[in-house]
């Protein structure tokens, strides 16, 4: 397992921050696998209902072709004793919007990067895409890696020893993760 550095202690959970920087021809043999994600979207909800999300009217072969590298951003966070499976999703949804500023800010300090955010785009209430209209925050939106056909599950586990864990019912895992990363070119 890769080291993880503290970041923060919240009520009920402790974030932790893992990084890798991966070369981008490594991770497309690696961990990338468009056609086998594309497939799994559909049966998500928000496929074909967000501007995030697939199916696009391109190819996100064409987005990862365009850098030579992928720093990968992950947090970790654990729970404390005695949380519950709503305090998680809670402390999930706080986290998301966190691990989104962050990756924007990087996005912000290297000319030409392109933020992949954990998880959908949630930055609307609603999307637009599900009304045919145009995406109202288009400088804002940003594909997660999953949604471009990347592995997280795979990722978590081949850079960061990490595997990937879930809400079963009413039982709270170890560690909840979150993923993105900032495409690049050197």
């Amino acid at each position: 397992m890769k080291e993880k550095t503290f970041v923060r202690e919240m009520d009920g959970y402790t974030v932790y921050r893992m990084d890798e920087i991966v070369c981008l021809d490594d991770y497309l043999k690696d961990c990338v696998d468009v056609p086998k994600f594309e497939a799994l979207c559909r049966s998500c909800p928000n496929y074909g209902q967000r501007w995030s999300c697939p199916p696009f009217a391109f190819d996100p072969m064409e987005i990862w072709q365009k850098y030579s590298r992928l720093h990968l951003v992950t947090h970790i966070f654990e729970p404390g004793i005695g949380q519950t499976v709503q305090g998680m999703l809670e402390a999930h949804r706080i986290e998301k919007e966190k691990m989104l500023e962050l990756l924007m800010e990087m996005e912000a300090e290297q000319a030409g990067s392109m933020a992949l955010w954990a998880g959908t785009c949630d930055l609307c209430p609603a999307c637009a895409k599900a009304e045919g209209k145009p995406c109202r925050m288009p400088d804002k939106m940003r594909h997660s890696i999953e949604a471009l056909g990347g592995d997280v599950g795979k990722t978590a586990e081949l850079y960061f020893g990490y595997p990937i864990l879930w809400i079963e019912g009413d039982k709270v895992p170890a560690y909840m993760t979150l993923m993105g990363g900032i495409l690049y070119n050197e």
